[in-house]
């Protein structure tokens, strides 16, 4: 009987990785044991045993991202209308909250395994393995989570027009020599396995929006990396959305570029070049 590759954390995740972009097989498939698990503590007089509509929907967002990721991987579209009711039941995530604490846990492990007995049919061993390892470590892995407060911090360090709002960014956490090894493992998945960065621009999305809800907490801490309430919001602050809903292919005449809102991007096209 062939052998089963066993995860139980996130290192293990990036060696089984490594392997794969090294060409190694895995006709047994992958056993998870404990991993992959989101913990967020929160910290704040709202935060005792109970959660608010804000956090709330902070979860719901990562609820989306569950969702998002298997309508990309079993269906090739971020369309989740394509998921029946019963996929829906079956990816449906519990969030656990410790009693007389802030520290919310959402045990994403049983998740990937009903993605995994359902896309299984389709995938190839290697692939599949390939595929529950990248969800994993994106969706709740300290190194890419680092990665994308980093990310912003560069990007709010640029946009910032005071040295108030730079000196707020200093006590982002910096990644580790470690992280930033993983974290090219990771690069490498991605450019090897498209659906799955298509799943790292909806986490990015995620991750932005599930912050923006965190920030009500005096500190969050997510996946062991905390964040104080002046930084999340800081880190958010213009955050424009990576994933595109949808893609139109075409050739456009641009009148007018309207960026009063930071938030978003418009754009003024009468019509196309050269017509239909």
């Amino acid at each position: 009987m062939t052998e089963k590759l066993k995860v139980k954390n996130e290192g293990d995740a990036f060696e089984a990785i490594e392997r794969f972009l090294a060409g190694e097989k895995f006709p047994g498939g992958v056993e998870l044991e404990g991993w992959p698990k989101l913990k967020v503590r929160l910290v704040g007089e709202k935060f005792h045993s109970s959660i608010t509509p804000t956090v709330m929907r902070s979860f719901i967002e990562l609820q989306n991202l569950v969702y998002k990721s298997y309508a990309i991987a079993q269906y090739d579209t971020e369309d989740t209308r394509k998921l029946s009711k019963e996929e829906r039941d079956d990816l449906e995530i519990e969030v656990r909250v410790d009693e007389g604490s802030a520290i919310f846990e959402v045990d994403l492990q049983q998740v990937l395994l009903k993605f995994a007995e359902k896309a299984g049919e389709t995938m190839p061993p290697e692939m599949m393995v390939a595929t529950i390892l990248g969800l994993g470590v994106l969706w709740a892995g300290k190194t890419s989570y680092t990665a994308y407060l980093n990310y912003r911090k560069d990007i709010r360090a640029a946009e910032a027009k005071t040295e108030e709002q730079r000196e707020v960014l200093t006590s982002v956490e910096a990644m580790s020599k470690q992280e930033t090894a993983r974290l090219e493992i990771l690069t490498k998945l991605l450019v090897t396995q498209p659906r799955l960065e298509s799943v790292s621009r909806q986490t990015y999305d995620a991750r932005t929006e599930m912050l923006r809800g965190f920030s009500a907490a005096d500190e969050a801490t997510v996946s062991g990396v905390s964040v104080s309430q002046d930084v999340a919001q800081e880190l958010v602050t213009n955050a424009r959305r990576k994933a595109a809903e949808k893609r139109l292919d075409s050739y456009y005449r641009v009148t007018r570029v309207d960026s009063s809102n930071p938030d978003v991007f418009k754009v003024n096209r009468p019509g196309f070049c050269g017509g239909r």
